[in-house]
C-alpha cells in the first residue's frame, strides 16, 4: 500500500475531518472543484462543472450525476463560499429544468455542455450549457440525451440539500418536480417491481431494466422528500424502491444483486441479472438504510486490490508506487481484454478511486473510522501522484477558446489544474464490466466522493 505521508491543516472546520492529517489534501480537493467550476466562467452566472480534464476526450462534458455530488461535496463543509458555489449549480439544474428542447416536465438529461466545444468529424459546436435558442445544450452526440432515473435522482438530492441549507423554496420545488417525473416514468411493471431505468435518448422509450443502484438512490430521494414536504405519500412511493432493493438482497453471497435484466430485446425483465456484482450498490444501500453491513465487508473483501507500478499487468503507475482500494465490480478483476473507449487492456488490479471513497464514506457511517482512515489515506496518496499535467478550461482556439480533437487540427489543451488538488478516476485504466471503463483522468465525482467520505458527510441522510 502506498504510504500515508500526507499532513497539514484544514483552513476551516477541521474538527470535522474523519483524519485530521487530511486537512491540506480536503483543501487542495475544493480547490481543485473551486477551479473545475470556473474553468469557463466565473462569479454567479449559470454553469455546470466539467466532469474530466480536457484530455479526457469527452471535451467539455458535464455529467449530472458529477455536479449533483460536488453540490453535496460543497454543503459537507457549509462555508458561505461553498454555499454560494453549491447554489451556483443548483441554479443551473432549475434553469435546465426549465429549458428542455422538447418537454416541459422538468426532467433533466444526462450530461450538458460545460464549455465550448467542436465535437468530433467538424461538428456538432456547443458554446456552453446554454445554446443560442437558450435552450439547455445536452449532449447528443456523445449519446447522452437520456434520462436514466438514477441521475434524476441525485439531482434532485442535491436540490433537496440545497433547501436543507438554504430554505430557499425553488430547490425543494425542483427536486419535487423530478421526484414526480420518476413517479410518471419509471414505475416497474415487471416481477419485481421497483423503479424503471429511465427513459432512452429519444426521451420517450421506457428502459426496460431495474437497477438496484438507482433504487437506492429514488429510495433516499422520497425519504426525504417526505421529511421536507409533510406528504407521507413519498414514504409509500419509497417503499416501492424498498421492496426492490430487499428482493435484490443475496443472503448466500452477502451482496446485492446489479438488478434486473431487460438492456437487450432477448432479456427477461422478470428475471434477475446476475452479474457483473458492481461496488456501488454494497455501500450505497448501506448509507442510504444503515443496514445489512454484511454487503459492505463484501465489498472490502471481495473488490479488494492494490495496483502496482512496475508489477500489476497493464499498470499505468509509476514504478515502485502502489496504491490499494477497490474496483469497481467483480468481473473487473478477471477481464482480460481492450479496455471500452480506452487504447489499451484492462488492469485488473486497478484501483476506482470513487468507489474507494464509497467504502470508506459507508465504514464511517458504521463507526469504523479506523479502516475509513486507512481507504481515505490511499485516496489521498493517489491524489497526490496521479494526475499531473492535466487541463481545465478555454484553449488558445481563436473559435472562443473551444475544445476540438487535436488529431483533427483543434486543440483541448487549457489551463493547467492546481497540483496535487483532483482525485484522477482510476490508477489505470480498467473495464468495470458494463461496457464503459475508467481511466486516470481528474474527476469531479471521485474528488466529491472522497470530499463526502473525509467528512463523514452522508449524501443519503437529511
Amino acid at each position: 500500500m502506498a504510504p500515508f505521508v500526507l499532513s497539514g491543516t484544514a483552513s476551516a472546520s477541521t474538527g470535522d475531518l474523519v483524519d485530521h492529517r487530511l486537512g491540506g489534501s480536503v483543501d487542495r480537493a475544493f480547490g481543485y472543484l473551486n477551479a473545475v467550476l470556473d474553468g469557463y466562467q466565473q462569479g454567479s452566472g449559470l454553469r455546470l462543472a466539467q466532469s474530466y480534464n480536457n484530455e479526457s476526450g469527452l471535451m467539455t462534458t458535464a455529467f449530472v450525476y458529477d455536479n449533483a455530488l460536488a453540490v453535496i461535496a460543497y454543503l459537507s463543509r457549509p462555508s458561505r463560499e461553498n454555499v454560494r458555489r453549491a447554489k451556483v449549480i443548483g441554479d443551473t439544474f432549475l434553469w435546465i429544468q426549465n429549458n428542455d428542447e422538447t418537454f416541459t416536465d422538468g426532467r433533466v438529461r444526462q450530461a450538458y455542455a460545460a464549455g465550448p466545444m467542436l465535437f468530433y468529424g467538424g461538428g456538432p459546436e456547443f458554446s456552453g450549457v446554454q445554446r443560442a435558442d437558450g435552450k439547455a445544450a445536452f449532449l447528443w452526440p456523445f449519446g447522452f440525451g437520456g434520462s436514466a432515473v438514477g441521475d434524476v435522482a441525485w439531482t434532485a438530492l442535491a436540490l433537496a440539500r440545497l433547501y436543507e441549507r438554504t430554505r430557499e423554496r425553488k430547490y425543494l420545488d425542483g427536486a419535487v418536480t423530478l421526484g414526480e417525473w420518476i413517479v410518471g416514468n419509471s414505475v416497474s411493471p415487471y416481477r419485481y417491481g421497483g423503479y424503471l431505468g429511465g427513459v432512452q435518448g429519444d426521451g420517450t422509450t421506457k428502459q426496460r431494466w431495474c437497477s438496484s443502484e438507482h433504487n437506492i438512490d429514488v429510495y433516499a430521494l422520497f425519504r426525504g422528500l417526505a421529511k421536507f414536504t409533510g406528504d407521507r405519500v413519498w414514504k409509500t412511493r419509497a417503499r416501492v424502491a424498498e421492496d426492490f432493493l430487499d428482493a435484490m438482497w443475496n443472503p448466500q453471497g452477502r451482496f446485492y444483486w446489479t438488478g434486473t435484466k431487460g438492456a437487450n430485446p432477448a432479456d427477461d425483465p422478470n428475471e434477475i441479472n446476475p452479474s457483473p456484482v458492481p461496488e456501488d450498490v454494497q455501500t450505497w444501500a448501506y448509507l442510504a438504510r444503515g443496514d445489512r453491513g454484511r454487503a459492505v465487508d463484501w465489498t472490502a473483501d471481495a473488490l479488494a486490490t492494490t495496483d502496482r507500478g512496475g508489477v500489476s499487468e497493464n499498470s499505468q503507475l509509476p514504478a515502485g508506487y502502489a496504491v490499494s482500494g477497490v474496483t469497481f465490480s467483480d468481473v473487473s478483476k478477471t477481464l482480460t481484454g481492450p479496455v471500452p473507449n480506452g487504447t489499451g487492456n484492462n488492469n485488473r488490479d486497478a484501483v476506482w478511486f470513487e468507489g474507494t471513497a464509497h467504502l470508506a464514506a459507508a465504514l464511517v457511517a458504521r463507526g469504523d473510522r479506523g479502516k475509513a482512515r486507512g481507504y481515505l489515506g490511499q485516496i489521498a496518496s493517489g491524489q497526490a501522484a496521479l494526475g499531473a499535467g492535466q487541463t481545465i478550461g478555454l484553449t488558445t482556439d481563436p473559435n472562443g477558446g473551444r475544445l476540438s480533437n487535436p488529431g483533427e487540427g483543434g486543440t483541448w489543451t487549457g489551463t493547467a489544474l492546481p497540483a496535487r488538488s483532483g482525485v484522477v478516476a482510476a490508477s489505470s485504466a480498467f473495464d468495470t464490466g458494463f461496457g464503459f471503463g475508467y481511466f486516470q483522468n481528474q474527476h469531479v465525482g471521485a474528488t466529491s466522493w472522497y470530499l463526502m467520505a473525509a467528512l463523514g458527510s452522508n449524501p443519503y441522510r437529511f
